[in-house]
């Protein structure tokens, strides 16, 4: 399983990784301390930051699996607010 450090090192990635996936993603949102939940739509996935109780929340990519640009920029953005880069 991959470490918290490397997957925050590809999301941060320039240029923005277009392999990140929704399983990377939920490695590294349960290591930065959130739970996942179903999205309101089909395909939605949102995470809650246990903490703070935070939430992210975004329709899935499709019909791969891999984030689309703004999916990056939102869980990065989301990833500083919640204090989990550093570690």
């Amino acid at each position: 399983m991959p470490k918290k450090k490397d997957l925050i090192d590809k999301l941060y990635r320039k240029p923005f990784p277009k392999n990140f996936t929704t399983r990377e993603l939920d490695v590294l949102m349960s290591k930065c301390n959130c739970s996942k939940f179903q999205g309101g739509r089909g395909s939605g996935i949102g995470y809650v930051h246990n903490p703070t109780k935070r939430v992210i929340q975004f329709d899935g990519p499709h019909p791969g699996n891999e984030l689309y640009k703004y999916m990056v920029e939102k869980v990065k953005h989301f990833i500083d607010e919640i204090g989990e880069k550093e570690d």
